[in-house]
């Protein structure tokens, strides 16, 4: 006795499965540029344009320039004096007095520099471009974003047990606007949206067409198969 109850319906939820996955397998061969299948290229095309609408260089420099001629002393702790000589090649190309004493650093000069050199370095790395970082301290430029971020982190909190709340605040401006997306970006192709809206529509139409294929296909196939859900009856 055949198990199939409709086969119309089993023959559309079939066919749809099978050219499901007959898709599945071609979007995952390495047939979409430099080896990568469609789901790395989807994720990489979404990443480059999520990057191209975090470019904030230019609001972070207006945050900077308005601690111009604000001198700060301040002095932080890294992790070890290999750490803080690194730090210390970061503050001093900002133009300030920066002393070592083992893991400490005594950092005193203009805000509006050092904060203006964040913003600068946070460009470069921006726009894929860790050289120019690496001719200036002498090491890996994502190693001196990051160098960066872990000693501002370290100045966030001397600024708040000093009570310099709106230093404070323009330094985690210039953290979110600048260098945390040079950080997180480095390496991604930058795209903007208005120059890739028909790749965009694509690929959003096609997602949301690839979910209701396979959630029609299973539905037809198990109409076919007589597989229905019912709601109970309420008792009399």
């Amino acid at each position: 006795m055949s198990v199939v109850r409709h086969k119309k319906t089993f023959a559309i939820g079939f066919i749809m499965l099978i050219s499901f996955a007959l898709c599945y397998i071609g979007m995952m061969s390495p047939n979409f540029g430099n080896g990568r299948n469609g789901l790395e290229f989807a994720d990489d095309t979404f990443n480059s344009l999520s990057k191209g609408s975090a470019y904030f260089i230019g609001d972070a420099q207006k945050v900077a320039d308005g601690q111009l001629g604000n001198i700060i002393n301040l002095k932080i702790k890294a992790a070890s004096p290999a750490e803080a000589e690194k730090w210390a090649k970061l503050y001093s190309s900002a133009g300030a007095e920066v002393n070592v004493k083992e893991s400490a650093l005594t950092i005193k000069g203009d805000y509006g520099k050092i904060l203006g050199a964040v913003v600068a370095d946070s460009d470069f790395m921006y726009h894929n471009d860790s050289q120019s970082l690496e001719q200036k301290y002498g090491y890996d430029g994502r190693e001196a974003t990051y160098n960066w971020y872990a000693s501002l982190k370290k100045m966030d909190a001397a600024f708040k047990s000093n009570s310099q709340f709106l230093e404070e605040f323009d330094l985690v401006k210039v953290q979110q606007k600048a260098l945390e997306p040079a950080y997180n970006y480095f390496g991604v192709e930058i795209k903007k949206v208005s120059e890739n809206k028909l790749t965009l529509v694509f690929l959003l139409s096609f997602y949301l067409l690839y979910t209701v294929w396979y959630g029609f296909g299973l539905y037809y196939l198990f109409d076919g198969l007589g597989i229905v859900v019912n709601s109970k009856k309420k008792a009399a």
